[in-house]
């Protein structure tokens, strides 16, 4: 009889999975969640732990018009660890309309500049943005808020920018029924602000990237007629691992991290800045076969890293994915035991 022995104290998932070379595999999963403690310190293992999510969380109502608030777990071993930050851009004075938002996890470093509304506005024969924008106490850093959109004013002919269509600022030409009154976006790269209506800046933001957004979707391969005659329903020969990666590629820690790492947040939350380092947690992980080795060890690695200061919490997954070919029935028992932590 199949089981698994946690004994730990996160939440443990086995996820049966076939890889494109047509060899079916077993990742393990254990997903820690942490409490950032008032004031700052070292954070400790949350009395609630949150649970495996089977599917994705969405920022809205609609997931075709809405950006992933948190990906769904069921997924393989990722080639990099995700650093994902949600919640918002607080400001330190009541009148103030611009502030940046900081992020830096071990060598990771990032910087989104989040100011308060702007619209595109008619100016004798072009177009300006309103301004001053205005103040703000805290914005949501969420990728409807970034530059993006759709630009549906030509009802013929709808375009958008494939890399955040849920987001705000694009425009396809300089039609009135589209600009007039557009909101501009908060989140911005410093480095490369909106200028005028015609910019193309890039996408700004912290959050998990849609899986059929660019440059990810570039990632899952490409399923075409060959494809669809060939390799239906295996992932196409051109499937890139690097597809399970959501953080954005300046948030993808490549070798992973290991736990240890300094943190600093800036601006995303009432504090002002929160330092700390995250959790050193070490996991050993065997399964035992019956038939075969009797007790196979499967390191895993740290994968994802979910920093919600809002709700001053962390969230950790570390997982590791083995082979079983056709042995997926043979597997009678995962044990998940806590190796080292500090």
């Amino acid at each position: 009889m199949f089981e698994i022995i946690n004994r730990t104290p996160f939440v443990v998932s086995l996820i049966p999975g076939l890889g494109k070379d047509d060899v079916a595999h077993i990742t393990v999963l254990a997903k820690g969640t942490f409490s950032i403690p008032i004031p700052p310190g070292p954070p400790r293992i949350a009395e609630q732990q949150i649970p495996f999510w089977p599917g994705d969380e969405w920022n809205g109502p609609e997931p075709a018009t809405s950006s992933v608030r948190f990906e769904s777990d069921a997924c393989p071993a990722k080639p990099g660890t995700d650093v994902v930050l949600v919640g918002h851009a607080y400001v330190s004075a009541r009148r103030q309309a611009t502030v940046d938002v900081g992020l830096r996890v071990g060598k990771l470093q990032k910087v989104v500049r989040v100011t308060g509304d702007r619209i595109w506005a008619r100016a004798a024969l072009t177009w300006v943005m309103s301004s001053p924008p205005v103040a703000f106490e805290r914005l949501p850093l969420v990728y409807e808020r970034a530059f993006g959109g759709v630009d549906r004013s030509d009802p013929a002919q709808p375009s958008g920018d494939d890399r955040n269509p849920v987001g705000t600022g694009f425009a396809a030409a300089a039609r009135k029924e589209r600009l007039e009154g557009l909101r501009l976006p908060n989140l911005e790269d410093p480095r490369h602000p909106i200028k005028t209506w015609s910019d193309r800046p890039p996408v700004a933001g912290f959050g998990v990237v849609g899986r059929g957004w660019l440059p990810r979707r570039r990632f899952g391969g490409t399923y075409d007629q060959r494809w669809t005659e060939q390799r239906n329903p295996l992932l196409p020969d051109d499937f890139d691992p690097r597809f399970f990666n959501g953080a954005p590629a300046d948030q993808v820690a490549v070798p992973h991290l290991r736990g240890g790492e300094p943190v600093s947040l800036s601006n995303c939350s009432p504090d002002g800045v929160l330092s700390f380092e995250l959790p050193r947690i070490a996991l050993s992980i065997t399964i035992d076969w019956a038939a075969g080795p009797q007790a196979q060890e499967v390191p895993p690695v740290l994968d994802t890293v979910i920093l919600d200061p809002d709700e001053r919490r962390i969230v950790m997954s570390w997982r590791s994915t083995f082979p079983c070919g056709r042995r997926l029935r043979q597997v009678q028992r995962v044990v998940v035991r806590m190796a080292r932590s500090a």
